[in-house]
């Protein structure tokens, strides 16, 4: 048996499994969406949340994640829970519910991620969440 003919199969299955792997984006021309639990294609700055969650209609009792990065705008406790918030109005602002503030500090650039909650046009709260430095 040859090297070659060894190898076919495991060439063909790459074959056929690119596209399917290419396709896995849920939420197509959305940054920083994602399956729970999952990696986004890109994660989402201040600058694209508007675009992120515009019109988003979320089917009956699904979960849907959010990666986001931006400035610090709040750190806060109330000695159980942080509450670390990123992106200032006049856009939209993102809270993240996480147990410790790692840290950081207001003006540090993060990235938070986790299960997002469309609170109104401007404020999404992400609960559960982990926010880490870029």
């Amino acid at each position: 048996m040859t090297r070659v003919s060894i190898l076919a199969p495991f060439f063909t299955l790459l074959m056929v499994a690119a596209p399917a792997l290419a396709q896995e984006n849920p939420y197509p021309g959305r940054p920083g969406l994602a399956f729970p639990e999952g990696t986004p294609m890109e994660t989402a700055s201040c600058s694209d949340l508007q675009k992120t969650i515009q019109n988003l209609q979320f089917p009956s009792g699904q979960r849907i994640d959010l990666w986001a990065s931006g400035p610090l705008t709040i750190v806060d406790t109330d000695e159980v829970l942080w509450y670390v918030g990123i992106c200032s109005l006049p856009g939209i602002r993102v809270l993240c519910v996480t147990y410790s503030d790692n840290g950081m500090q207001v003006g540090d650039v993060v990235t938070v991620r986790g299960a997002m909650r469309i609170q109104d046009d401007k404020h999404i709260l992400l609960d559960p969440c982990l926010a880490s430095r870029d």
